[in-house]
């Protein structure tokens, strides 16, 4: 008696690939050298977000900011925040305070309200871009 074999692992392969297509938004880490408690608690902050709980991070966050409102990783990481709150003009506000912080950082510029913003640093890899010589 012959045995029907079913295939079953493409199917498993293609769901599983299909999963792995969209990665999870990056956060940042505070940079070495930053007031410790405000590293500590963006790093909680990254750890409660990564298990989707919201609110939790958000408060990690703004308790970053509170420590040092120049670390412009946890502003980041607190608009990536309230985008998932659906306070997204707030997240807004957070984004390009990070921007102002960090004008060379490019995981910040290209978070979602800045993604088509032309800056200098930005400009300077476009092709056809004038260096602002007029040459």
């Amino acid at each position: 008696m012959r045995r029907k074999t079913v295939v079953v692992v493409p199917i498993v392969l293609i769901m599983w690939s299909g999963c792995q297509s969209t990665s999870p938004p990056t956060l940042l880490s505070a940079p070495t050298g930053v007031i410790a408690k405000a590293a500590q608690h963006n790093e909680e902050g990254i750890l409660a977000y990564k298990r989707n709980q919201w609110v939790q991070a958000k408060q990690h966050f703004e308790a970053a900011i509170t420590a040092m409102p120049s670390l412009a990783e946890a502003h980041y990481n607190l608009g990536m925040v309230l985008y998932r709150l659906g306070a997204v003009r707030e997240g807004d506000a957070h984004f390009t305070k990070a921007a102002d912080l960090a004008p060379g950082n490019t995981v910040i510029w290209e978070s979602p309200p800045l993604r088509h913003v032309t800056v200098p640093e930005k400009a300077s890899t476009i092709p056809g871009a004038s260096d602002g010589h007029g040459h």
